[in-house]
Formats: C-alpha cells, sequence, structure tokens
C-alpha cells in the first residue's frame, strides 16, 4: 500500500507540474508607430475592400488568412482540414474584403514566435501592429521526462498486475514480491521524470495588438514617427 500511494502520489505530481502549458504574460503592446519600408499601392482599394498597414513590431513574420475548416469521416476516423492563405511578410499593406479576418503570424527568423489573432477590416484604411506570441515544447528535457514518465507508469502498472495476482494466489508470494519490486522502479522512473517535466514545461504567451484607423486627411507622418492625431498616409 505504501509504494502504491507512492505512485499515486508521483503519478498527480507528474499532472500538476509536467504536463500543462504553462501561461505567459504577455508583451507590451506595440507603439503607434507607422512602420518604414512600406510599399504603398497606387491605387485605391476595391469596392467592399479595407487597406490595412501589417506590421509585427520590427520582427519580420509571415501573415497568412485561416480561410476555413472542413471535416471529413470515414465512420472510423475524422480528419480536420484547415484552409490557410498566404498574404504577405510584414510590414505590408493589404486589401482585404471587410469583416474579421482570423490571421497567422510566423516569425522568419524564430519558429517559436507565432500569434493568432484576428483583424477587423472597415471602409477606412487602419494600421494593425502585433508583437508576436511565443509557443515552446519544452524542447529535450520535456522530451526526457515524457519519456521517463511513460515508461515509469507503464513498468509501475505491470508490477501492479503482478503483485495483485500474487496476492491474491496462495502459492503466489515470489510473485507478489516481484511485482512489488516492479512497481516500485516504475514509480522510481515517474518521480525520476518529475523534475525534468517540471525544468521542460512547455509554455505559451499570447501576443499582444496595438490597432488605429488613419484620418481620411491631412499630410502624412515621417516614416518610423509617431502618427499624430489627424496624420495619414496619402495615398491610403
Amino acid at each position: 500500500m505504501k509504494t502504491q500511494s507512492l505512485l499515486l502520489a508521483a503519478t498527480m505530481g507528474v499532472l500538476a507540474t509536467g504536463c500543462g502549458v504553462q501561461r505567459l504574460p504577455p508583451p507590451n503592446p506595440p507603439a503607434k508607430v507607422i512602420p518604414t519600408d512600406l510599399d504603398v499601392p497606387t491605387e485605391p482599394p476595391a469596392a467592399g475592400t479595407g487597406r490595412v498597414i501589417l506590421d509585427t513590431n520590427g520582427e519580420p513574420a509571415k501573415v497568412s488568412e485561416i480561410t476555413g475548416a472542413a471535416t471529413a469521416s470515414n465512420g472510423r476516423y475524422t480528419a480536420t482540414i484547415v484552409g490557410v492563405r498566404p498574404l504577405c511578410t510584414t510590414p505590408c499593406i493589404v486589401d482585404l474584403p471587410y469583416g474579421s479576418h482570423p490571421l497567422v503570424m510566423r516569425s522568419i527568423s524564430d519558429e517559436t514566435h507565432q500569434s493568432e489573432t484576428d483583424l477587423d477590416v472597415g471602409a477606412r484604411a487602419k494600421v494593425f501592429r502585433h508583437s508576436l506570441g511565443e509557443r515552446k515544447d519544452g524542447g529535450p528535457l520535456h522530451a526526457v521526462g515524457s519519456s521517463l514518465f511513460a515508461v515509469g507508469l507503464i513498468t509501475a502498472a505491470t508490477g501492479a498486475i503482478l503483485w495483485a495476482v500474487g496476492a491474491a494466489s496462495t502459492s503466489g508470494s515470489g510473485l507478489a514480491g516481484t511485482g512489488q519490486l516492479i512497481t516500485g522502479l516504475g514509480a522510481g522512473g515517474i518521480v525520476l521524470s518529475i523534475p525534468f517535466l517540471a525544468v521542460g514545461r512547455p509554455t505559451e504567451r499570447a501576443g499582444s495588438t496595438t490597432q488605429w484607423t488613419l484620418p481620411g486627411a491631412g499630410p502624412p507622418p515621417p516614416r518610423g514617427a509617431p502618427a499624430p492625431a489627424g496624420a495619414a498616409l496619402d495615398r491610403l
């Protein structure tokens, strides 16, 4: 019973410290600054579409739009296919239909920097600046901890079965002893996995956004300078 209690406590410890994703606070929202190096279109946006400046706060990122999801099933297995349409690499200007657009942003230099966010497009041109979030899977430490936990759990479960069979048999004292030993080894593996999973715990950080609409008139602000009230890019 003591070993079984240890096994249960160790398993609960792993579940509490190593299996869940650690949520980190989001980064500070970007400042209201017009991004530099923009290729401004010479033509106005088409009817029913709005123009948006997309920027990822100095960290170039590929931007894609989630266009929808379809589910297929053959009776035994179900698969969901998500449609994605590439838009541009930030900083950039895009014209999109009015309404809400779910976006995926991924850094071109660090694959752990990524965000999913929503962009609302209207008739007035707007600036959408986003500080990318972050997702990390825990790396090698998490992989080692997961392996130790899985092997330990299987070993402990096997030992517990042998232990129970031996205890129920009038001549199974040797089998019960072997089961106890195997269960203890499995519990030890689970306990050993806890520090690996705790240090290598997956983390997730949501991104943060600053957005504002551009006035319909007035001189454009200097590139890279804060956008004062009433400022606009002439061709937007």
